[in-house]
């Protein structure tokens, strides 16, 4: 089975109107890849061609015992979940099934709830199983198989990359992603990169849910048909219809009304929605990606958010580190936006001075990445190089920039000495104090500067103090 393709189902038995019934059940509740066949040779030949996460099995038929195929099918296909569907209601069978790896033990006849119930939870357990292997598959070969897809992210960071390949892992499911961050960080982008490493055949599209009251969430989400209210002259489809076969990002998902997180949540467990004024309900297929900058557990203490919801949107998270936890980005960024200010607004294009560039990683950047475009394009707006210092100045307080040190200095790409060279302890003491210097002492800042703890940090500091 390709990662675009809906998940298929194979139900084996050798009674024809039994197939036609669990078929037609699991066609009605949406699940339209389901394969049929009633001998037991034909299954691993359609699991090669399908590869179906879900196989339904009958125990007897007419040509293999179902316990034979249940072996073979755990053998040579172990990320297939096996339901086993038989009229012998025996303990001693279901626990050898069960041994054998078979997910569930369902007797004739099932009723229709428990069956669903059934396969749902053996298409999560394949694809927890599948998310598994690629993800032991990205550790082992390290990099990125779509590169393409991030590379409207700029930076060099290690958290970074790391977030990438946790995405590029996690893109081919259909459960929900979660990403949080401080506000500025480009969760907005982070999710355009899952959805391109994701490849699904529809659009990326995005709203903002902190500005919609109940009534705009619905129409906006889903749609409305004609005459549901007083100026809906015809029906419009909403964003659920509009990205179908593709990603929908709902950013500041942590302000969203109580009455409209009751219908994402519906939306999210049942991919079925109603739009506004309608009695019929229309599947959905597109995979969410939410954002917000709150801090959720903090606001279902509160009462202001469902903790269900959280738990169906968190299915897979991801944090966004702020600026200033990757500072070996802000230069790289400042660089970049120095660039796109000079082509936009005509200027003459500059490379950004080494003192700015130890100025502008001296300074928190609460708002981080959105902040630090900002301050590039409105100092260089103001008088070019001259224009940013002065930014840097009223940001900071400082009427100078951090003084470079003489014996040992860092800029974005290299490190470089005058001769000769320091000793490594010496240069390892040099990089502590210049990192302690770019934070104005702010210990927690400099360990995350230097990749390290707070406690090693103080650990070498205590050690420069101890007498030889």
């Amino acid at each position: 089975m390709s990662q675009e393709q809906e998940p298929s189902i194979l139900i084996v038995d050798d009674e024809q109107h039994l197939l036609d019934s669990l078929a037609l059940t699991l066609r009605s509740k949406g699940y339209e890849h389901v394969f049929t066949c009633t001998q037991g040779s034909e299954v691993l030949p359609l699991l090669n061609e399908h590869r179906s996460p879900v196989v339904l099995l009958d125990l007897f038929l007419p040509d293999l015992s179902g316990e034979e195929i249940l072996f073979r099918i755990c053998t040579e296909h172990p990320y297939a979940s096996v339901i086993i569907i038989t009229g012998i209601n025996e303990v001693q069978t279901a626990v050898r099934c069960i041994h054998a790896g078979a997910l569930d033990y369902l007797v004739k006849p099932v009723e229709q709830e428990r069956l669903v119930t059934s396969v749902d939870r053996a298409l999560k357990h394949s694809a927890i199983l599948l998310e598994n292997r690629r993800l032991r598959t990205k550790l082992l070969h390290q990099g990125l198989q779509k590169p393409q897809a991030f590379e409207h992210i700029l930076t060099r960071s290690p958290q970074m990359q790391a977030i990438f390949n946790y995405l590029e892992v996690i893109a081919p499911a259909r459960d929900p992603v979660l990403i949080t961050g401080e506000t500025g960080t480009g969760k907005d982008l982070l999710a355009r990169s899952l959805h391109l490493a994701s490849q699904r055949k529809g659009p990326f599209l995005q709203v903002n849910t902190a500005g919609l009251d109940e009534h705009m969430f619905a129409d906006t989400m889903f749609g409305h048909v004609r005459g549901a209210f007083t100026d809906a002259r015809q029906a419009r489809d909403g964003l659920v219809e509009q990205a179908r076969g593709g990603t929908l990002f709902l950013d500041e998902i942590g302000d969203l009304p109580s009455g409209s997180q009751v219908k994402l949540l519906h939306l999210i467990q049942n991919q079925e929605y109603f739009p506004l004024g309608g009695d019929r309900s229309k599947k959905a297929d597109v995979r969410i990606a939410a954002a917000t900058n709150r801090d959720l557990k903090a606001r279902i203490k509160e009462g202001r958010f469902r903790k269900d919801l959280y738990y169906r949107l968190s299915t897979y998270q991801v944090h966004l580190p702020a600026l200033r936890e990757r500072s070996e980005d802000i230069v790289l960024l400042a660089q970049r936006f120095m660039e796109e200010a000079a082509r936009e607004l005509g200027l003459e294009r500059n490379s950004l001075p080494q003192h700015l560039a130890s100025w502008l990683q001296s300074c928190d950047f609460p708002g981080n990445v959105r902040e630090l475009r900002s301050l590039v394009f409105d100092g260089l707006a103001r008088g070019g190089i001259y224009g940013l210092e002065e930014k840097l100045r009223s940001l900071t307080g400082r009427e100078e920039p951090p003084e470079e040190r003489s014996g040992f200095y860092a800029d974005s790409r290299e490190f470089g000495f005058p001769p000769p060279l320091p000793t490594l302890a010496s240069a390892i003491q040099n990089l502590i104090q210049e990192a302690l210097r770019r934070t104005d002492g702010n210990k927690a800042q400099a360990a995350r500067m230097l990749g390290i703890s707070k406690q090693a940090l103080h650990q070498r500091l205590k050690r420069e103090r101890e007498p030889l």
